[in-house]
C-alpha cells in the first residue's frame, strides 16, 4: 500500500479532499468535506473507540489484516482524520493515505431547484404548463445562463369539486390572467408585423426611386 508522505490538513480545512486506495472508497472527490477533528492513534485508543469499525471496516479491510495495517501506521506518524459532510455520517481517514487537499479558493456548489407549487387546479391546464415550463427554461437561460430541466409532476393529493365550484374557480383564475400570449404566438405576432414594416418600406422605396436591398 504505497503513500504519498503523510498529508496533514488543518482543522476546519474545508473543500475536496482526494485519497489513495483503500480510502478512496470512502472519500469522495466531488463532496465537500469539512476537518473536524484530528486525533493520534494511541488518543483514539484512550478514548476505548472501536479503530477498526470506524477506520477500516468501511474500506473493506478483514480484520484479521487490521492490526498490521495499524500497526504501520503509527510507524509512519499517522494520526486519523475526521471528514464530515451533509451527505452522511463522519468518515475517518489515515493522514498517510490521502492523495491532495483542497483548493486553497475553493467555492462550494449546491444543486439548487425552482419549485412552483400551483395547488389543485384542472388536469386540463397542463398543456398550458408546459408552455410555461418552456418559458421558464428560456427564460432562466437568458437571464442567469443556466440551462435548466423543468418537469411537470403532480402530488398524488386529489380533491374533488361540484361544476358550480369548478366553474367559480376557473373563472377567478382566467381573470386574474395579464398576459395570455405565449411566446410561440408572441413571435408569430411580431413576425407578422416586421413583414408589413419591411413591405411598407418597400414601397416607399420604389416611390423614391431606391433600388432594392439585396
Amino acid at each position: 500500500m504505497a503513500t504519498e508522505g503523510n498529508l496533514i490538513p488543518s482543522i476546519n480545512a474545508s473543500g475536496r479532499f482526494e485519497a489513495l486506495a483503500p480510502f478512496d472508497r470512502v472519500v469522495v472527490p466531488s463532496t465537500y468535506y469539512t476537518v473536524e477533528a484530528l486525533r493520534t492513534i494511541p488518543e483514539m485508543q484512550a478514548l476505548k473507540l472501536n479503530l477498526y469499525a470506524l477506520v477500516f471496516q468501511p474500506i473493506g479491510l478483514a480484520e484479521a489484516d487490521y492490526p498490521a495495517m495499524l500497526a504501520r501506521a503509527q510507524s509512519e506518524g499517522s494520526i486519523i482524520v475526521t471528514l464530515t459532510s451533509r451527505l452522511g455520517p463522519p468518515i475517518y481517514i489515515l493522514s498517510t493515505f490521502f492523495k491532495s487537499f483542497p483548493l486553497v479558493d475553493g467555492i462550494s456548489y449546491e444543486r439548487m431547484c425552482m419549485i412552483l407549487d400551483f395547488g389543485a387546479v384542472p388536469p386540463t391546464l397542463k398543456d398550458a404548463m408546459a408552455q410555461v415550463m418552456t418559458h421558464c427554461q428560456e427564460y432562466t437561460k437568458a437571464t442567469l445562463g443556466l440551462d435548466s430541466q423543468a418537469k411537470l409532476g403532480t402530488i398524488p393529493t386529489i380533491g374533488y369539486v361540484s361544476a358550480a365550484d369548478a366553474q367559480l374557480f376557473e373563472n377567478t383564475r382566467k381573470n386574474k390572467i395579464t398576459n395570455g400570449d405565449n411566446d410561440i404566438a408572441k413571435i408569430n405576432t411580431l413576425e407578422a408585423k416586421l413583414v408589413k414594416k419591411d413591405a411598407y418600406i418597400a414601397q416607399l422605396e420604389a416611390k423614391l426611386g431606391i433600388p432594392p436591398s439585396p
